[in-house]
């Protein structure tokens, strides 16, 4: 019942200086229940990038261990299960010579019941559930003291930052977002409350008729377009998934 298309794209910056993407995504679909997440690796951390790539398919499947029966254990068990990865990540970097902070990244998720679900939020980045009628619940980003500043999945105070939102369980018409911070100055409105419609609405409707592997390059020329690349110079990632 689940359609899910995502992409990463790597932004100007880091194309100039023949860097790849520091984004990364990923999503399994189990029973029903979608897990799907987002990161981006901090510009400023040596191996951000891989720790995005690390974070974002390491956590996915751990959260699909943890997965409990009751809803009302969901959040209990998403924490575990970043404790477990931020365990992981810190031996395989002390292999490296390096430490935990050399992989700093953020992260956006969500786990979707036919029940319930939650949004799992550290940093920037958006998280959206859009009902068929139009109507909205955001995770929104958290900034540090400047705009350019945020918070990582790898600091040490890593659950003070930690923000988790109820949203509904999977509904006919409903639509998933998670994206990065380089996919939000066009994908979201000027209000912050929801997707930038002239945006999202033609992507939905041509992604609700496509195969996965068209969806996929639509995303992808969009992201890579003139236009968007203008907008934001950031890598961007966009993850969508549509329940039908």
């Amino acid at each position: 019942m689940w359609s899910v298309f995502s992409v990463s794209t790597t932004g100007k910056r880091n194309s100039e200086q023949n860097h790849a993407t520091q984004d990364a995504s990923h999503f399994s679909i189990i029973d029903g229940v979608l897990i799907a997440t987002v990161c981006d690796g901090a510009g400023s951390a040596t191996k951000g990038g891989e720790g995005a790539n690390f974070i974002a398919h390491t956590l996915v499947e751990q959260i699909a261990t943890f997965l409990p029966s009751h809803n009302d254990r969901l959040e209990a068990s998403i924490q575990l299960a970043i404790e477990s990865v931020r365990v992981q990540l810190a031996q395989w970097s002390s292999t490296h010579q390096l430490v935990l902070n050399d992989y700093a990244c953020t992260l956006v998720g969500c786990v979707v019941t036919p029940h319930g679900g939650l949004f799992f939020h550290i940093g920037d980045g958006f998280a959206i559930v859009q009902n068929s009628s139009g109507d909205s619940i955001l995770s929104t980003p958290e900034n540090g003291e400047y705009t350019d500043e945020t918070y990582f999945v790898t600091d040490d105070n890593w659950k003070e930052h930690l923000r988790v939102t109820s949203i509904p369980g999977s509904q006919q018409g409903g639509m998933i977002g998670l994206m990065s911070d380089g996919t939000a100055p066009f994908a979201i409105n000027r209000t912050r409350s929801g997707f930038f419609r002239p945006f999202i609405d033609p992507i939905e409707t041509f992604l609700r008729a496509a195969t996965v592997p068209i969806g996929n390059q639509a995303l992808r020329n969009l992201l890579e377009s003139p236009r968007a690349c203008e907008i934001s110079h950031d890598d961007k990632t966009l993850l969508l998934a549509l329940f039908t």
